[in-house]
């Protein structure tokens, strides 16, 4: 291996004889409005907070209602129907354990919900075509 895999197998960018683990912590949220489901990609490396109890620069401390919780993440998510923006937040606890999450505008679904979803967007063969047969 060379000195410019090297780097960029150390960096993530790929270059290394293996395939790169993804350790992105996935969920899934359905939007209230139009009933799309979003998958949506967290990076535990770089993407958690640490939640702090000092004040914020307007004197107000924001600290959520579960104690337990030491780290939290919140990403806008917009759907690809109604492109209505939600609000998705984890709460961890000291050992980045999920203990807590909400959506504003939609919900926290399963895998198979986002999988159906995906299913339901495949095309159908057209009247009179059999699968796999080019038409005409």
């Amino acid at each position: 291996m060379g000195l410019v895999d090297a780097l960029k197998s150390m960096l993530g960018l790929g270059g290394g004889a293996g395939q790169s683990v993804d350790r992105g912590l996935y969920r899934y949220v359905r939007c209230n409005r139009c009933g799309d489901v979003v998958r949506v990609r967290i990076n535990m490396a770089n993407e958690v907070s640490e939640i702090s109890d000092e004040p914020d620069e307007d004197g107000s401390v924001r600290r959520p209602d579960n104690r337990a919780a030491r780290y939290a993440i919140t990403k806008g998510v917009v759907d690809a129907k109604c492109f209505r923006p939600m609000r998705l937040t984890i709460l961890f606890d000291g050992r980045r354990r999920e203990i807590e999450s909400s959506v504003e505008g939609g919900e926290v679904v399963d895998e198979a919900a986002w999988e159906a979803v995906q299913a339901s967007r495949q095309p159908s063969p057209g009247a009179g075509e059999t699968p796999g047969t080019p038409p005409g």
